[in-house]
């Protein structure tokens, strides 16, 4: 039998494990350090830099982002080696924006992509706690350059932007696309978590009620509705002699035989243990012929472990006729209904008007 809580668990894992953040960051970092740092060159190149500038820009756009994936990934804690590493990138880009000489255009992109990035990881307030790093290297950067500032950018400038503007910002868009559609893959996960069974698959007991009760506020007075409650008999026995998982295996055959043989629109549910239920649209006559189906097809199951068991169900009607009875009153009916057809000998299909 699957339970709820350990697939509710192992999807919060997926989606939350802290080990994963510098594997997930990684591709990026390379990918937007390089863009930039062709950005970089066409500014240093221009303003013929110096070769300090230059080692800074290969060891920040080239040597960085895979010293950042080794230190993360070697730590005892890669989740808290990866938020330092994400402030470290804040200070690289400040140190460049000033490096730069404050060339208005990429050194607005670096910050703001750099920034973004940040927003792109998901750890929460991370963008927020780098821009006092992003502010030290523009310190730092302009004590360097005594804080000169050459605002223009050429057209070569703009050209080498391109690549970071176009293709890292893609990417980051690309990922994030990709991660709201496993959220929302998963928000259909939790959905029929919340509403099935998870051994058979049919409406858990509060969704089925639920339905139901939606479906009598709903209905007009001159519609004809059957609840049908089906017990497997001896139940216990077979468990009892032979063991829970061939049991598990009765209820799962039991549950596909209901949803095969349910009209369509109907509701079906496991009410619990070894009771299910279906509501349909039709009168006491339609649900007899449901009851006989379904008695039948129960008792002709053959199962893969044993197929010398043979399976049998008891099943209570009760109808509801233009909602004349409530949900409580409607159950019980059929409860008594399934009562008598046990008292009966088992096997049997029990009906009459609900009062």
């Amino acid at each position: 039998m699957i339970k709820a809580k350990p697939v509710v668990n192992n999807i919060k894992k997926a989606f939350s494990n802290p080990d994963l953040l510098p594997a997930r960051v990684y591709r990026f970092r390379v990918l937007g350090m390089a863009l930039g740092g062709v950005a970089i060159a066409a500014v240093l190149f221009e303003n013929q830099a110096s070769l300090a500038y230059w080692l800074w820009l290969l060891c920040s756009c080239l040597i960085w982002p895979h010293l950042a994936y080794y230190v993360a990934k070697r730590s005892p804690q890669p989740f808290q080696a990866e938020r330092r590493n994400f402030l470290f990138d804040s200070f690289i880009a400040g140190s460049w924006a000033a490096l730069m000489w404050f060339n208005l255009l990429p050194a607005v992109l670096l910050l703001v992509t750099t920034t973004a990035d940040k927003l792109n990881s998901g750890v929460k307030n991370l963008w927020l706690f780098s821009q006092p790093f992003m502010l030290l290297g523009i310190l730092l950067g302009g004590l360097f350059t005594g804080f000169e500032f050459r605002l223009h950018t050429s057209m070569a400038v703009i050209l080498a932007c391109l690549p970071i503007m176009i293709i890292h910002i893609f990417f980051v868009g690309l990922n994030s696309y990709n991660l709201i559609r496993k959220v929302q893959s998963q928000n259909v996960r939790f959905r029929n978590l919340s509403e099935k069974d998870s051994l058979t698959q049919l409406f858990n007991r509060r969704h089925w009620q639920s339905k139901v009760n939606q479906l009598l506020s709903q209905v007009d007075s001159d519609t004809d509705l059957v609840m049908v409650l089906i017990d497997v008999d001896n139940f216990k026995q077979i468990n009892d002699s032979y063991g829970h998982l061939l049991g598990d295996d009765v209820l799962i055959e039991i549950a596909n035989t209901i949803a095969e043989h349910s009209p369509a629109h109907s509701f079906t549910g496991r009410l619990g243990g070894d009771e299910f239920a279906v509501v349909i649209h039709g009168d006491m006559a339609t649900a007899k012929v449901l009851g006989d189906v379904l008695r039948q097809q129960v008792a002709a199951i053959s199962l893969l472990h044993n197929k010398d068991l043979v399976c049998t169900v008891s099943i209570g009607l009760a109808e509801n006729k233009g909602r004349k009875t409530s949900f409580r009153a409607w159950f019980e009916q059929a409860d008594q209904n399934l009562y008598l057809a046990k008292r009966a000998g088992r096997n049997q299909v029990h009906g009459g008007a609900s009062e």
